[in-house]
């Protein structure tokens, strides 16, 4: 047994040293009985680590029969004894290889015997030829079934092998994204039995995912994943922002009618969780950036975490290997088009990492917080829904020298381009474009209703019109967007002629969208921004419906929608896409205290 083999060798080699210093000759007897009481305490190591390993396993299946005593006991038994897990003194620990289990296990589920749950087990009856019929179903049943659990095994024996490939492979990021809860509970069930820091808040083992969609956003997790819980919470808020002003006046009626439009839209907007750009402020400047990867819709996203370096060249040669691709789609025989700018939004890729939780950045020691980037903290560290995050490189502390700590990058995973990717690609996504409603003072001046003071309800003084546009294909996605720039003017227009003639007319302002950050700012990726802006297109919009709408006309004319408004100076934008994460937060603190209050 190396365990016990190890300690023995320990013991003798000690004694002979201290034989060597003129230690008595009855120090000879002690070897024995040294080693019985090493032996027992060995075995009192072991029965703790077994006794952990089958805790994990059984929590992580509560209330289902592969959380069984007999089935976790097997499972953690053939563990202990492959490879010798139990004893060893390497990285084929015990608890390593269960750990390595669970995480595939959440991928690839354990084969049940079904039939046990399906009523054709072989009954007596009184009718024989039925009998023999559900005999033979049930057969067939449990041939299928041990012919899967084989299978299974061996692809868990692949993957458990000492010099093996632990990864573990998924075709999209949805899959991820759809096993927050069990991911949630592997953490907690790790906290629970003492394993903290690096050890507890991630994988062991790197994922593979197939094929998704990178696309340079970061979404602002929504509620929907947990509307039942959360709905109480919104309509509440709702009601109480739909009916205060600035310092929490009521408001007049034809007032409330445009912050009841106001305020639905933006509920819808966040609550189906929107993706804001990235840009070069100092929110998004950091060592280590973050970008979407998604699948079908930005809903399922997971983030890919990465240096800041790795990151940018992992993009530029997507976009180049994309825009080759749409040239030679372009391309007639021997003639080859000059290239042209991607109009999309997102382009497929592959990728390898290892999963951690959103949530469990907050607690993350300064030297590594500080190496994340501002916006996505803000975001993580509200009160959103966590969101599974996929590392291809991290910050790790390396060995402490004369009592420092250096923190390095660890390369974990990468990116790279889809190869088998479809032609035709999906990948959906909110469109949108935030206008700030501006409202007339007491002095005269045209102003933000919520002033950038203590107490500000900032979410309530924009509108974030909206349109679902698919990112993955240029032509759809350039199409979404004049759509959207089309709904901005004559949504605006609608409110003009709610709000009456009577009164001093509202005054609108652009400030920022999907494809813009508005703080003053380049993206940090330009050419991911769809090659056309939405300030353009609403520019465009606005002139051309002027020529037949005569409320568009006097928007134009008198300067109602200002697209200047803003600066990016200190102080003189506070509603730029870099800061949404922080009115986002505010928002559900809002909401969250005001539930307390009750």
């Amino acid at each position: 047994m190396e365990l016990l083999e190890w300690l023995r060798s320990g013991v003798e080699l000690a004694l002979e040293w201290l034989k060597s210093k003129g230690a008595p000759e009855w120090i000879e007897s002690i070897p024995t009985a040294i080693t019985i009481i090493l032996a027992l305490v060995a075995l009192l190591l072991i029965y703790q680590e077994f006794a952990k390993c089958f805790i994990l396993l059984r929590r992580m299946n509560p209330n289902q029969r592969r959380g069984s005593f007999s089935q976790v006991f097997g499972s953690v038994l053939r563990l202990a004894f492959t490879d010798r897990a139990l004893l060893s003194l390497d990285r084929r620990t015990l608890a390593r290889r269960t750990r390595i289990l669970i995480e595939h296990e959440m991928f690839s589920t354990k084969p049940q015997p079904d039939w046990r749950d399906s009523g054709t087990e072989p009954v007596e009856s009184l009718f024989p030829i039925r009998a023999i019929m559900t005999l033979g179903r049930w057969r067939k049943m449990k041939v299928a079934y041990w012919k899967k659990r084989r299978e299974w095994w061996k692809s868990m024996r692949r993957a458990l092998a000492i010099e093996g490939n632990w990864t573990i492979y998924v075709d999209n990021p949805a899959l991820v994204s759809a096993r927050i809860e069990e991911i949630d509970r592997y953490f907690e069930c790790l906290r629970s039995l003492g394993y903290e820091g690096e050890e507890g808040d991630r994988f062991i083992c790197p994922i593979e995912i197939a094929s998704g969609f990178v696309t340079p956003l970061h979404l602002l997790t929504g509620l929907l994943v947990k509307f039942d819980q959360k709905w109480p919470q919104i309509l509440e808020s709702f009601d109480r922002d739909a009916n205060t002003g600035a310092q929490h006046k009521p408001l007049s009626a034809s007032d409330r009618d445009l912050r009841q439009i106001q305020l639905f839209i933006y509920n819808c907007w966040l609550l189906w969780g929107p993706s804001i750009p990235i840009c070069e402020c100092r929110n998004w400047a950091a060592r280590y950036s973050v970008i979407q990867y998604g699948f079908g819709d930005e809903n399922n996203s997971i983030e890919i975490v990465g240096e800041s370096k790795e990151i940018r060249s992992s993009l530029d040669q997507l976009m180049a290997a994309q825009i080759e691709h749409e040239r030679a789609i372009r391309t007639i025989g021997a003639d080859r088009p000059e290239p042209k700018p991607f109009t999309g939004m997102a382009i497929p890729a592959n990728v390898i990492g290892r999963v951690r939780l959103s949530g469990s950045l907050g607690g993350r020691q300064k030297e590594q917080v500080n190496a994340l980037p501002r916006a996505a903290l803000s975001s993580w560290g509200g009160s959103q829904d966590e969101r599974p995050v996929l590392f291809i490189s991290e910050i790790v502390a390396s060995n402490a020298v004369e009592g420092d700590v250096e923190f390095r990058g660890a390369r974990r995973g990468r990116i790279a381009a889809d190869a088998n990717a479809l032609p035709s690609r999906y990948y959906s996504a909110y469109l949108w474009a935030a206008i700030v409603v501006l409202v007339p003072t007491a002095e005269g001046a045209i102003a933000i209703n919520s002033l950038p003071t203590e107490g500000a309800e900032p979410w309530k003084d924009f509108i974030p019109f909206f349109e679902h546009g698919n990112l993955a294909d240029p032509e759809s996605c350039l199409f979404g967007k004049r759509q959207l720039a089309t709904k901005v003017i004559t949504g605006l227009a609608s409110a003009l002629r709610d709000w009456g003639e009577d009164r001093e007319p509202l005054h609108f302002a652009f400030a920022c969208a999907i494809d813009e950050a508005g703080c003053g700012h380049s993206l940090a990726y330009p050419e991911w921004s769809g090659h056309v802006t939405m300030r353009e297109l609403i520019g465009e919009a606005l002139n051309t419906l002027a020529l037949t709408d005569p409320i568009i006309k006097r928007m134009r004319d008198d300067k109602l929608l200002d697209m200047k408004h803003f600066s990016g100076a200190p102080g003189q934008h506070d509603f730029s896409a870099c800061g949404f994460p922080t009115i986002v937060a505010s928002h559900y603190a809002r909401m969250e205290s005001a539930e307390r209050m009750l």
